[in-house]
């Protein structure tokens, strides 16, 4: 009777044991999104930051703040190709 039960008890064993290692990388895959998520936080915020001492340096110095990067030059290829495409909101171009 006691080799029977011991048996029983290894499947059982077993799923827990997938479980763990399941909720281990579970817990691994979290933990990385949220170390991401806190080194982009902290990056924005340095940009933000990085941006207000520049915008706070020019009003103090006087000079002219600097001016923003022209947009991309008109690209007719790219546009013809973009008339071709069916939008997905329904219709054509």
């Amino acid at each position: 009777m006691k080799g029977e039960d011991e048996m029983n008890t290894l499947p059982y064993l077993a799923g827990l044991a997938m479980r763990h290692a399941w909720a281990e990388r579970e817990y691994a895959k979290l933990h990385a999104d949220i170390v991401e998520a806190r080194l982009t936080a902290r990056a924005k915020s340095m940009d933000r930051a990085a941006r207000t001492r520049a915008r706070l340096r020019d009003r103090l110095s006087g000079t002219r703040p600097a001016r923003h990067p022209q947009p991309a030059v008109y690209c007719a290829r790219a546009a013809a190709h973009s008339a071709g495409m069916v939008r997905v909101a329904g219709g054509a171009r």
